[in-house]
């Protein structure tokens, strides 16, 4: 049985980043809060500050020039990621039709983070 690329993803992040300095955790959870905010679901009685920030949270993604693209990439490095896997890895994200799923565990991801103390060191 062929395994769900999103399980992949998900997977390999924690696996990865497991044991990494906590700076680079930090850009790490940008990433990955930006696509909790790109990906989060709509409502019918969401304001318009919640429509700009999930569009900018994807343009946050697919800038190609300017100080977003700059942000970003700036980003990446210092999670050290290319930035064009991260972007593959978002538009992949994006058009999943696992969204929930993913977003369920981006933020089992994030939680463990917390739970590990990672978030206190950072501060």
């Amino acid at each position: 049985m062929k395994e769900k690329p999103e399980i992949i993803y998900t997977e390999y992040l924690q696996k990865s980043f497991s044991e990494c300095p906590t700076e680079r955790l930090l850009f790490l959870s940008v990433i990955l809060q930006a696509l909790l905010d790109a990906t989060k679901p709509t409502a019918s009685n969401e304001t318009d500050i919640s429509i700009v920030s999930r569009d900018q949270a994807k343009g946050w993604f697919f800038a190609t020039a300017g100080v977003t693209c700059s942000n970003f990439e700036y980003v990446c490095e210092n999670a050290n990621l290319n930035p064009k896997y991260v972007r593959g890895f978002a538009y992949k994200v994006l058009q999943s039709k696992e969204i929930k799923y993913v977003r369920k565990r981006i933020n089992k991801l994030l939680s463990k983070w917390v739970d590990y103390g990672y978030v206190i060191d950072i501060l």
